[in-house]
């Protein structure tokens, strides 16, 4: 590293945040001692931070000048270490636009992708709530689920125990538990709403994303058939159920909001009722 002075504090509740920090000392980008974490973070060089501002924004702080950057500027600083041309190109203003849009997209959501366990007494670094952030998140991701069963059920489904489902009903399927999730979360406030949404969302691509080998596997060799498709099919609905119940703790549902989880039992019930007969 170039300056040794340069310190990255990090959201240490957030597996996501962890993980690219991590990514960055191994790189050589950041040294393992000025890697931080905000629950380890010493009273000294807190008080140079806005506490505020590092819920959205990650900072780095050069311990020498106390200078502090945050978001995207930080993610550069650490960057251009290395890597020479970053900092100029980022800073161009179409760049800079499209870096500060998907960094804020990707921090506003990051605790609803990961859903974290926040430790009592910990460091809150909850991202503020923003509504156009989080509708934007919930219509790509439902987008991109809605699209990727089409594949699914051409190399999965078909080729498995509800092999007579046809790709329409499993869409109509779908859709119709969209619709009744979006009708609970009608009847929550809105803040709880949008994050029950988040939750489930999560969970339809989560499911998306453990049935990708599984796909790849039908769609190029010839190892797979309907059996072996049927218990992947089942070991991942057990996966999920544990998923679920791990992530409505996390939106407060399973604690205040009882209701949901007896309409979501019914739902799904019905879904694969649906799906099987």
């Amino acid at each position: 590293m170039k300056n040794t002075n340069k310190v990255i504090i990090y959201d240490d509740t957030c597996p996501f945040c962890g993980a690219y920090t991590k990514a960055f000392v191994k790189a050589g980008l950041v040294k393992e001692k000025n890697r931080i974490g905000f629950n380890s973070i010493d009273h000294n060089m807190l008080a140079h931070i806005n506490t505020e501002r590092c819920n959205n924004e990650i900072p780095v702080i050069d311990t020498q000048t106390k200078e502090v950057w945050y978001g995207v500027d930080a993610l550069v600083e650490i960057l251009h270490q290395k890597i020479s041309f970053i900092k100029p190109v980022a800073n161009i203003k179409p760049v800079k636009w499209i870096l500060l849009k998907l960094y804020k997209f990707i921090s506003f959501n990051r605790k609803v992708i990961v859903a974290p366990k926040i430790k009592q007494g910990s460091f809150d670094c909850t991202p503020d709530f923003n509504l156009r952030y989080r509708f934007l998140f919930l219509l790509i991701f439902l987008i991109a689920d809605t699209l990727m069963l089409y594949p699914i059920h051409k190399n999965i489904i078909s080729n498995s125990f509800i092999n007579h489902t046809s790709s329409n009903q499993l869409q109509l399927a779908h859709f119709i538990l969209v619709a009744i999730n979006v009708a609970i979360a009608i009847r929550l406030n809105k803040h709880n709403g949008f994050e029950y949404l988040g939750q489930t969302n999560m969970l339809a691509s989560v499911t998306i994303l453990l049935t990708l080998p599984l796909l790849m596997l039908n769609k190029y060799t010839q190892y797979a058939n309907p059996l072996f498709n049927s218990i992947y099919l089942i070991l991942i609905t057990a996966f999920i159920i544990k998923e679920y119940i791990r992530r409505m703790k996390f939106a407060g549902i399973f604690q205040n909001n009882t209701w949901v989880i007896f309409i979501n039992i019914i739902s799904i019930a019905a879904f694969f009722t649906y799906l099987i007969m």
